[in-house]
């Protein structure tokens, strides 16, 4: 729950604030019917994101930003993050085994990190002090794309690290971009302004 406009009482013997609980509903959207549909009903969830086969499904829950993982109707339910990390935009791997996400962790800066489907401890992907976020498979499951934040030199851009040899490279044209986005033929990248009108 996160708190606001305390004010304390007349007789200063207690505060009162506003306090706010958020909660997340996962919806599709039916366009036969034009309507809104519930799915994962018994979940307060964000970031949701479907295995590439469509069986699973991976999301954070709301509010207390914690990875899951769960069959596409809602059972087999695992959560793999804690506290005092929180966990943000999940992706799947192309075969299914894993899954990338952004880790917080309070005072640090955000980092990619791997985990399995089935649980575990969780690996970063690069061992920094640059801010990462938004992580985006290779087809074939080699690479990863991110955004990354210099904080100190207040600058982002786009970069692909090599799984297996940890090679970084930076896109061409990057800077001044984030939220990167393969096409589906791999030959071409989407990305966003930090502002977002871009």
């Amino acid at each position: 729950m996160s708190f606001g406009n305390a004010s304390p009482a007349r007789d200063n013997s207690k505060i009162w604030a506003i306090g706010v609980q958020p909660a997340g509903e996962v919806v599709r959207y039916d366009l036969a019917t034009k309507k809104f549909a519930p799915l994962l009903t018994s979940a307060s969830a964000t970031d949701l994101e479907y295995s590439p086969d469509g069986k699973w499904v991976t999301y954070v829950s709301v509010p207390d930003a914690t990875l899951w993982r769960c069959r596409a109707d809602g059972s087999d339910r695992l959560q793999l993050s804690s506290a005092p990390e929180r966990a943000a935009l999940p992706r799947w791997s192309p075969d299914g085994s894993s899954i990338a996400y952004v880790r917080l962790l309070p005072g640090k800066p955000s980092k990619l990190s791997v985990i399995s489907t089935g649980g575990g401890t969780p690996k970063d992907i690069l061992e920094e002090n640059r801010s990462q976020i938004d992580a985006n498979w290779s087809s074939d499951g080699k690479r990863i794309m991110f955004g990354s934040f210099v904080h100190d030199a207040d600058v982002i851009y786009i970069r692909m690290v090599d799984l297996k040899t940890g090679k970084v490279e930076t896109v061409p044209g990057s800077v001044g971009l984030f939220s990167p986005r393969w096409s589906p033929n791999r030959r071409y990248i989407a990305a966003l302004s930090p502002d977002s009108p871009k």
